[in-house]
């Protein structure tokens, strides 16, 4: 029924535990700690939590990944198949009403798929757009079908991304959709109150109550879920420590170790589809000297990837692209680059007798505030640069002000730029092909909502290659892709500097189980017996 993820998308974080009797009836408030405030709570968040934390609490996809095993499985689908390389028919449950108390009709999940993958949404969603239009219409009272303008293998997959919100706000109130979730979720949203926290309470209505087949624990646990902002990781800590909070996001290593000797919490960590790049501008707004290949590789070389894998706690060197083995396209025959401040040194050196303008090159090293240890990495890719002669300047920024600047808008308004973006990207696909779409794809200047609208990177052959092996799938997906990967490791575009782990300090009277995507969703959370 379902298409089946990569073996890194079975393994479940070692957090989880065999779940203990459901409780009669939701009581008291879970808390949870978080590092980012949402950057909005509109439906399209839910396919990322890192810009919307436990927002899936409110607003459920039409099929969603298992923590457990890695496959499929139905949430407000009941069943799904291919009609052909452009479609995929969905069954939808029978009997949901979203919070406003309207009817789960086909025409109104058809209305919220078509609103969040519409370009002119102008949605952050679209970096994992695929290589046609996402659209839907309904079919029957409880039938839709979601179609590409282009042949989509991973249509099943761009599912699990959409939250599905009441089509009635998106008509009527449209302004409300980005600051006030309406789902069909075991949580309706309370409150958000700017900088400090969002509240949501049981829905004692939930679909899930009655259904065999729901997700996690049914019964809900909590009367209330409390998502606190506090980008501070000590604040975080502390949270948990006195008991104010039970969950905090994004741990240190060093706050594992000391959860080590403290009774009442525990760190629980796992894998991750997340990891840490340097997205070095070389696009068509860029400083002249990065569009000299000596000097984008000088910068490659100069950097010790051990070295910032151990600053950074819980992360591993990548083999010199974003992903892991398991994943569709991963390049066996490549390693990851070899730290070689002499060469680098002499590359930079070949460029300026050239008359490559290195001198006047200022590689701003920019990362955004609400990135794990940002401000160390930074700093510490700064001394590297400096090493081999290139200048820097480091900069972390706030959400708001570094997010517009990583779109093609803001590399307009600065060009001619130079600059390294240090950023968490998450890739929940278990291959290329989408990864590849939203970071190496030439940016349109026109076109600033596009799935390419964050690519540092421009090259007509590529993008040409890309647009074929996207319509291809299994086997000859692979190797499109594999060889796609294997020309950007000469290119230089994008540093791939950490794959990451990820970890959670959590009180010890509960018990937690996550999957590789890392979304928190209460119902994966249980009291202990």
């Amino acid at each position: 029924m379902g298409h089946k993820l990569s073996v890194l998308a079975l393994i479940v974080a070692q957090a989880a535990v065999v779940a203990g009797p459901a409780l009669a009836a939701p009581a008291g408030e879970f808390v949870i700690a978080v590092h980012q405030e949402p950057q909005d709570l509109a439906a399209q968040g839910a396919y990322k939590e890192i810009n919307a934390p436990g927002l899936r609490n409110v607003l459920e996809p039409l099929i969603a990944t298992d923590p457990a095993t890695g496959e499929y499985i139905p949430v407000l689908a009941t069943s799904w198949e291919r009609v052909d390389d452009k479609t995929v028919r969905v069954t939808l449950r029978e009997g949901v009403k979203f919070h406003d108390s309207t009817d789960m009709t086909a025409e109104a999940v058809a209305a919220a798929v078509s609103f969040v993958w519409n370009p002119e949404s102008s949605f952050t969603i679209q970096e994992y757009a695929g290589p046609g239009v996402m659209s839907a219409k309904a079919t029957g009272p409880l039938e839709i079908e979601v179609t590409s303008t282009e042949p989509d293998p991973m249509l099943e997959f761009r599912l699990t991304l959409t939250g599905i919100s009441s089509a009635k706000q998106i008509e009527e109130r449209p302004a409300e959709h980005f600051s006030h979730p309406i789902g069909t979720g075991p949580y309706v949203f309370d409150e958000w109150v700017r900088g400090q926290y969002w509240t949501a309470n049981a829905n004692l209505d939930w679909w899930g109550l009655n259904a065999e087949d729901a997700y996690g624990e049914a019964t809900p646990q909590f009367e209330t879920l409390r998502f606190v902002f506090r980008p501070e990781g000590s604040a975080r800590n502390a949270m948990v420590r006195t008991g104010e909070a039970h969950l905090a996001t994004n741990p240190s290593p060093e706050d594992c170790v000391a959860a080590e000797d403290n009774d009442g919490y525990s760190c629980v960590t796992g894998p991750s589809d997340a990891y840490l790049y340097g997205r070095l501008d070389q696009s068509l707004h860029a400083h002249p000297a990065l569009q000299d290949i000596r000097v984008r590789k000088a910068i490659f070389h100069a950097l010790d990837y051990e070295g910032i894998a151990d600053l950074i706690g819980l992360a591993s060197v990548p083999q010199g692209q974003l992903g892991t083995p398991d994943m569709l396209g991963f390049n066996e025959n490549l390693s990851q680059y070899e730290y070689n401040p002499d060469f680098a040194r002499q590359l930079v050196e070949e460029a300026r007798a050239d008359g490559v303008d290195v001198d006047g090159l200022v590689v701003e090293v920019v990362g955004r505030s609400s990135t794990p240890r940002v401000g160390s990495v930074t700093e510490v890719i700064g001394f590297f640069l400096d090493q081999v002669g290139i200048k820097t300047e480091i900069n972390v920024q706030l959400p708001d002000v570094f997010n517009p600047r990583v779109r093609i808008k803001g590399y307009v308004e600065e060009a001619p730029r130079a600059m390294m973006q240090v950023h968490v990207k998450q890739n929940a696909s278990g291959e290329f092909g989408t990864n590849m779409l939203g970071n190496y794809a030439c940016p349109n200047i026109d076109d600033p909502s596009g799935a390419s609208r964050s690519s540092v990177h421009c090259n007509p052959e590529f993008d040409a290659k890309l647009a074929t092996a996207l319509t291809l799938s299994g086997d000859e997906r692979d190797a499109a892709l594999k060889e796609l990967v294997g020309f950007l490791y000469g290119q230089y575009p994008i540093i791939p500097l950490a794959l990451l782990d990820k970890g959670y300090l959590v009180g010890d009277q509960y018990n937690y189980t996550f999957g590789v995507d890392h979304r928190f969703l209460a119902v994966n959370v249980t009291p202990k017996q």
